[in-house]
């Protein structure tokens, strides 16, 4: 009998989501996991960041990374400017409200990782990794 994989799941993500809520109080910034998620993607990028870049990242729907992208910008958390070789975007970046969050966030989520890390052995992790990548790709192949 094969199980269901899809409750556990539900449930680490579940459990992932509060965890970082609670050691981020995001609600104190205003903003949901998916600003968070999209401010992390704007840190991370090693060149200058396009909204399709983070459509491409995330496969959120053009027009509510729009409407998100709007909502950060006003909260003063992102700054957009020209993007000379293509007048139909601009880039994104940090501001210095933003970049706080950001660095507050990396912090909590370093937490919540040794949190979930903690009794399991290395190939445990490693396995676990393995697995969550295969079954990702599993879905991905069927989108």
């Amino acid at each position: 009998m094969s199980e269901n994989i899809k409750e556990p799941l539900f449930n680490l993500l579940h459990s992932v989501k509060r965890s970082l809520r609670h050691a981020i109080d995001s609600a104190e910034f205003g903003l949901t996991p998916l600003h968070l998620r999209v401010l992390k993607i704007i840190a991370n990028q090693d060149k200058q960041v396009t909204a399709n870049d983070i459509v491409q990242k995330t496969l959120i729907d053009k027009a509510q990374l729009a409407r998100l992208i709007k909502e950060l910008i006003n909260l003063k958390y992102a700054e957009k400017s020209d993007n000379p070789s293509d007048k139909r975007s601009y880039f994104l970046g940090l501001s210095p409200a933003g970049i706080k969050i950001v660095t507050k966030l990396s912090t909590a989520e370093s937490r919540v990782n040794e949190l979930m890390k903690s009794g399991l052995t290395d190939q445990e992790i490693a396995d676990f990794s393995r697995l969550a990548k295969r079954m990702a790709q599993n879905l991905n192949q069927h989108l």
